[in-house]
């Protein structure tokens, strides 16, 4: 069990990108940090994806010791180097003309996995720890107890456990801090290409391609078509190269894609209304690819000022604030919030129990308040994307990728 003397400690339940930033920023600050995580290792997952970081590149360095901070562009899905005329294009998947471009300057794409293991670096994660309970009222600081029998005491606990978060179960109970589902679907592939075809996709855009049908249908090449590349980083051949495929559309009856053929095989069926070599593109996605689909879920982010673990436990990134996925705004919001929980924590006049809890609730205060915003945003957006009437005055259209809350 942590130490529970007169210093103050820190443990982070979750060891995605947004728990490990935490821990990084705490590190870099002196606040010894344990994280925990149910799964046995970084790789145990076979999914992997991709995301931007368009905004929060400032908060994302001051997280960072400098051996870190100076790794991650080598998370990136390939080697351009980040400048200011970046931007992301949004095609008319009737068409193929480009209708809008999203201005993105000096915007990191960024390989999820890779990514969360530069940020593992010199930090303390302990794997195959499944959170069953929290005691933040029995003694002084919080308890964890793990489903393998063991448990570990801190000042604080931090939620970091994704958009199923068990903590925010705990802060909120299981009826105000359950998921909803969204009507919008979004299928996700990930393939090589062949060469002629990888060429096609790379001349629309050398990242990131957005296409969207008037029929109601979202594709994202790579980057409601998006298509994009994933994994190119070192790779001198461009038949090595990775891309990730998302096709996203509402659907308010239940789904039906078993596995990640049937997913592979509707996301060409779809594509099949795309003008060329945007339909020639999908269509070249191997059949045997990795894949898969579901509902996109948001929880509106509220408050738990009256729990009795006010100051002790608290959320971050997608356990405070799970969001549909058409904006690029979660990870963005996660590092946020791994900022402004460093700064107020690195500002305590003394490193107490009761200065770290004050810590807490103002970090809380800004953090509910952005949160809901950020989710209710991007629930619009979802809403607007889909609907070829609303699409230009949608946020993707009118705010592009910028923060939602100035």
């Amino acid at each position: 069990m942590g130490d529970s003397g007169g210093d103050i400690s820190v443990m982070v339940i979750g060891a995605g990108s947004g728990g490990r930033l935490i821990a990084q920023g705490l590190r870099k600050a002196g606040i010894p940090c344990t994280v925990f995580e149910q799964d046995a290792s970084l790789d145990e997952r076979s999914r992997d994806w991709d995301f931007g970081i368009y905004w929060s590149q400032i908060p994302l360095n001051e997280c960072l010791p400098e051996n870190v901070q100076s790794k991650i562009i080598t998370a990136q899905v390939d080697n351009i180097v980040p400048t200011e005329d970046a931007f992301l294009p949004i095609f008319h998947g009737g068409t193929g003309e480009l209708m809008h471009k999203i201005p993105t300057p000096y915007y990191l794409r960024l390989r999820r996995r890779e990514f969360a293991r530069i940020l593992g670096t010199d930090l303390d994660i302990r794997y195959s720890k499944r959170l069953i309970s929290v005691d933040a009222t029995s003694s002084p600081g919080v308890i964890a107890t793990f489903a393998d029998g063991t448990k570990h005491r801190a000042s604080l606990l931090i939620g970091a456990d994704g958009a199923h978060s068990c903590v925010r179960e705990y802060l909120l109970g299981p009826e105000k801090g359950k998921l909803l589902y969204s009507p919008f679907v979004l299928s996700v592939a990930i393939s090589k290409l062949p060469v002629d075809k990888a060429l096609e996709l790379l001349s629309l855009h050398p990242r990131s391609s957005i296409v969207i049908h008037p029929n109601g249908t979202f594709d994202w090449l790579g980057g409601k078509y998006p298509m994009e590349l994933h994994n190119a980083y070192d790779k001198p051949n461009i038949a090595d190269y990775e891309f990730i495929f998302m096709t996203g559309w509402k659907q308010p009856d239940p789904l039906s894609l078993p596995n990640s053929r049937a997913i592979v095989a509707d996301m060409k069926q779809r594509a099949e209304a795309l003008a060329e070599p945007l339909r020639g593109i999908i269509a070249a996605i191997d059949d045997g690819s990795t894949a898969w689909s579901g509902y996109s879920i948001y929880w509106p982010t509220q408050g738990w000022e009256a729990h009795p673990s006010r100051g002790k436990v608290t959320l971050a990134g997608d356990a405070a604030h799970p969001m549909t996925p058409n904006r690029g705004q979660g990870l963005n919001n996660a590092v946020l919030d791994s900022y402004e929980l460093v700064k107020q924590v690195g500002a305590m006049p003394e490193r107490t129990a009761d200065a770290l809890r004050g810590a807490v609730v103002r970090y809380e205060e800004m953090m509910w308040k952005r949160g809901k915003e950020a989710v209710m945003s991007s629930l619009e957006n979802s809403e607007a994307v889909y609907d070829w009437e609303k699409l230009k005055q949608s946020p993707l259209f009118t705010k592009g990728v910028r923060q939602d809350v100035e």
